[in-house]
């Protein structure tokens, strides 16, 4: 087990500072941040914060893109004992606003041209911001007691505002310990691959990953945002024995820019698909195409990483995201209507309580708002799901997004994953709205490949779906709304004015 005797998450990089200062930390394009350049500039950039009115317990959001001053704000932010809240950079200002105002900000970090706020202090973080704090010195580093330090991490947003998950500091070097001893690439390497993230840290997916491989000491590299995809494969094609973080649907964009008879990514140590499940064909073609060790992650905001399943055991459990990591106090249970424990093989609510699990929610009322709930010591994480007599969890679906069609509740990934094996079919996403007689119509936005025909799509549909799960009408897009952390935005498709034409 990976023992780790921070108190702060930010003592990660003292630790390596002082036992391998040149060791690389961050790569920022032609940049280079060595573990002891990092430990001076989250020092540096505490003493900074502190100065400008930012004191331990001030909830501070972050509306960064991916760059060497985003890691260092939120490590200093953690380190002087206030509470960085991350936050997207792409969403209409009107949610920012609303996220600011929700959870009470003290302060926002933004950049030039960035959203207004209207939290008391707005620090704008220029291209010269690192000159502006390299004359300062000391370490504004909290001294209270460390069971105090807090953390929010944000849900995805996909059904509607941000919930606030109120974590500590000891909740994420747990989860940390729990991945980096249980996950197989990094269990079975003795060296840190490079971490390659494409996506700034403001998912609880791609935070959670930099801040283990922090803890591991390893190098971290920043992406930008490449406008298109073939950019994005060049540079992650640079990075052998990489790591690499993505949401299934940007992984299914990969799969055009590979030689249809070998791998895109060869030698990548990891590539890890998460943020919602995926169906089994696509787990055996990312593997083909894409490269042979892919790994699928399953966790959420309140408790971390709870799953982990890799290329060899994906091939012997499709459906499957795979067993609990493990880890002493942490329980995993399916649960009944009356909050029985179900015997294995059940379907029922998937709970989770643990050392790993966070204290609540930060609006309180957001545990009455939707599926995802504290219930005495447990968490439920909304989602329906069962634990096979292997010890193998497969979810159904998430209960929001249940379809009450024809006097029973449907779950859209059962039908997606059937309609997404059509050729002409490159993402799909299949919502409940509002049928004229009651109930629901299951409805289905399809993103398509250059040709697609509706007429062969209805056709596969009638063949090899049942009809209590034929979808009721199917709309075409351009591409898929999305949330700020890459997961489709379904609250926008159930929400969105069409024209019903496509009848099936």
């Amino acid at each position: 087990m990976t023992e780790f005797a921070f108190e702060n998450v930010s003592d990660c990089v003292f630790h390596h500072a002082a036992r391998s200062p040149q060791a690389p930390a961050l790569i920022d394009g032609s940049e280079t941040v060595t573990y002891g350049a990092l430990a001076a500039l989250v020092t540096q950039a505490s003493v900074y914060l502190a100065g400008q009115g930012i004191k331990a317990h001030d909830r501070v959001g972050i509306a960064l893109t991916n760059s060497v001053e985003r890691v260092v704000l939120a490590l200093a932010l953690m380190r002087i004992g206030a509470i960085g809240v991350e936050l997207p950079t792409e969403t209409t200002a009107e949610t920012f606003s609303a996220l600011v105002a929700r959870f009470a900000m003290h302060a926002t970090l933004v950049e030039p041209g960035g959203p207004n706020t209207s939290a008391p202090i707005t620090l704008t973080i220029h291209v010269h911001w690192r000159n502006e704090i390299a004359r300062r010195t000391g370490d504004a580093r909290y001294l209270g007691d460390p069971a105090d330090l807090r953390i929010i991490s944000l849900s995805s947003g996909s059904t509607g505002l941000p919930k606030g998950l109120v974590c500590t500091h000891q909740h994420r070097i747990v989860r940390s310990r729990m991945t980096l001893g249980s996950v197989d690439f990094y269990t079975a390497h003795h060296k840190p691959a490079p971490l390659v993230l494409a996506a700034p840290a403001s998912t609880n997916l791609v935070w959670g990953m930099m801040i283990c491989h922090l803890f591991q000491g390893g190098p971290v590299v920043l992406l930008p945002t490449y406008r298109l995809t073939i950019d994005l494969v060049r540079e992650v094609a640079r990075w052998d024995d990489a790591i690499f973080p993505i949401p299934p649907g940007l992984a299914n964009l990969l799969l055009a820019h590979g030689d249809p008879n070998g791998t895109l990514f060869p030698h990548m140590r990891a590539l890890i698909s998460a943020g919602q499940a995926v169906a089994p064909h696509l787990k055996q073609t990312f593997t083909q195409r894409l490269t042979p060790n892919v790994f699928e992650f399953y966790g959420s905001g309140g408790v971390g990483l709870l799953t982990c399943i890799g290329p060899k055991e994906a091939a012997e459990q499709p459906r499957s995201v795979g067993r609990p990591v493990s880890y002493p106090g942490v329980d995993i249970e399916i649960a009944g209507p009356e909050g029985q424990a179900l015997p294995p093989g059940s379907i029922g609510q998937l709970r989770v309580r643990g050392p790993n699990t966070a204290i609540s929610f930060f609006n309180p009322e957001d545990n009455f708002r939707g599926n995802e709930r504290f219930e005495g010591d447990w968490y439920y994480l909304g989602e329906i799901a069962s634990i096979n007599h292997d010890g193998y969890i497969i979810l159904e679906g998430r209960i929001a997004d249940g379809i009450n069609a024809g006097g029973q509740i449907i779950y859209p990934p059962e039908i997606e994953a059937v309609m997404s094996q059509h050729p002409d079919i490159r993402e799909v996403a299949v919502v409940g709205r509002t049928a004229d007689q009651g109930g629901e119509d299951i409805v289905a936005f399809v993103v398509g490949r250059n040709g697609f025909n509706h007429q062969d799509i209805t056709a596969y549909c009638q063949a090899n779906l049942p009809a209590a799960r034929h979808p009721r009408y199917i709309f075409y897009i351009e591409e898929m709304p999305r949330t700020g952390n890459g997961k489709i935005n379904r609250m926008a498709l159930k929400n969105a004015p069409l024209k019903k034409s496509e009848l099936i």
